[in-house]
């Protein structure tokens, strides 16, 4: 009888079971494209009015977007996904429902302050302080609690007074305020028989047309020149092609969404109606923002690590970018590297599955350098036939590695010698489960995968500490 040869086979795929299988990429992308031309055709047959259509539309962008994205995730990544874009969803709700909400100029009532044009991708885009005057309940003109009250000369967007509006949402000025006598004669405000003084901040040349077929601040009649209590007379700064409250009458202030606080786009028109920007408190957020970003994209990273495959046991870690090289931002290479990974070196790095499909950021210790022999005697990590145990808490032996993890345990040199410019990584945790994902079933993890150093462990608060 011949001699049995003992066959090395390529790890065994790690079992994976697609929620979503990866086809669904192709009729995603082909419902994306679809709901954004149908989106686009909406606005250009009704100019900033937002019909059934354009909600079929958006619906077909948002289901094509997540069967584009979520395509070929299995069913733990589908629910990580899904769980973060809830949170991240919930959050962007919160802060467009109480604190600001950007909103497009669908019309020319504004000129020159705000450009306005219904056509698609057009107009001044602004952003509107939904907290200045008071929280409102969602969906309903009425407030939980009174902010600061609406001034004069405030550029505000509200809820038209009108059921029949073709803008549902409109932003004006506040010309009149509540208990005035207010009229509009040869171009000017008179209040209470006063000419009101605009502010240098108004355009220049400003001029108030007082139509006949507009009675609201424009005739005699108290029922059209005294402004009630709670409400406000608001008018657009282009008023000869502005239906504002001249026409439909005075505005109730839980009508008022909140105060126009700068135009955000396009760049070349961007302005502060509020003179924030030339605070102490915005150079300092500009300058702090900033700082956030550039130690974000080149030096400092946090992280929350997986320790065990139930997902049940995760820290949160600071991971030092800079501790190996200078990393090009959102890229894997390194526009110089000035230290080598050193063995027992807690390292965030990316790799693949055995199955070469899902790309993984995991963490792990530096265990096998270039050029080293790796074994595991009674569970033991042996380099070159040493001994060679890692810092703690990395554990003192490892379970039994299984069949679909070779690398360490093979005799031949492709899954025993480590290569040039590679190392073999292994979680602390391996050392209490049958698999982790590490360098035994993932492979050698090459120089230009490790992205960082894992510094130290700031959550849960009983493992804070150095790592």
């Amino acid at each position: 009888m011949g001699k049995k040869k003992n066959v090395i086979q390529e790890p065994a795929q790690l079992e994976e079971k697609s929620v979503i299988p990866r086809a669904a990429a192709y009729p995603g992308g082909m419902l994306l494209l679809i709901g954004f031309a149908a989106f686009y055709l909406s606005g250009r047959a009704n100019p900033g009015v937002f019909t059934w259509h354009t909600y079929g539309a958006i619906a077909l962008m948002v289901l094509g977007g997540l069967l584009w994205f979520t395509s070929g995730m299995d069913k733990a990544h589908l629910l990580e996904w899904f769980r973060s874009a809830f949170i991240a969803l919930s959050i962007a709700l919160v802060i467009r429902w109480a604190v600001v909400e950007p909103y497009r100029i669908p019309s020319g009532s504004m000129e020159p302050t705000l450009h306005g044009d219904p056509g698609f991708g057009k107009g001044d885009r602004v952003f509107v302080n939904k907290w200045v005057y008071g929280l409102r309940f969602p969906f309903m003109n009425k407030r939980l609690w009174q902010g600061s009250m609406p001034q004069r000369w405030d550029l505000v967007v509200f809820k038209s007074v009108e059921e029949d509006a073709v803008h549902k949402t409109l932003v004006k000025r506040i010309v009149g305020m509540p208990g005035e006598h207010f009229q509009i004669k040869e171009g000017n405000l008179l209040v209470d028989g006063n000419p009101l003084e605009l502010p240098q901040s108004m355009p220049e040349d400003m001029y108030y047309t007082s139509p006949l077929n507009a009675p609201y601040g424009v005739q005699e009649p108290d029922s059209f020149s005294r402004i009630p209590e709670g409400h406000y007379l608001v008018m657009g700064d282009n008023s000869a092609h502005s239906r504002d409250g001249r026409y439909f009458g005075w505005l109730p202030n839980e009508n008022i969404v909140g105060r126009v606080s700068c135009i955000w786009w396009p760049p070349p028109r961007w302005r502060d109606f509020t003179g924030f920007t030339t605070t102490i408190w915005w150079k300092a957020l500009v300058v702090f923002s900033l700082l956030c970003v550039v130690l974000r994209l080149f030096f400092l990273r946090l992280c929350a690590v997986q320790l065990s495959p139930d997902k049940k046991d995760v820290e949160h870690l600071v991971v030092s970018f800079i501790r190996y090289g200078l990393h090009v931002p959102l890229l894997r290479s390194s526009l110089i590297r000035w230290r080598k990974p050193a063995r027992g070196d807690l390292v965030l790095y990316s790799t693949q599955t055995a199955e070469k499909k899902n790309t993984l950021l995991l963490v792990g210790r530096i265990a096998g350098l270039p050029g080293e022999q790796i074994s595991f005697t009674d569970g033991a990590l042996t380099i070159n036939n040493i001994p060679a145990p890692l810092p703690p808490p990395a554990p003192d032996t490892y379970t039994p590695a299984p069949p679909n993890a070779p690398y360490g345990r093979s005799k031949t040199k492709d899954y025993s010698v480590v290569p040039e410019e590679s190392y073999f990584i292994l979680s602390d945790a391996a050392g209490g489960v049958e698999l982790a994902l590490d360098s035994r079933t993932c492979g050698w993890v090459p120089a230009p995968n490790i992205q960082g150093r894992a510094l130290l462990c700031w959550w849960p608060s009983r493992r804070c500490g150095k790592r």
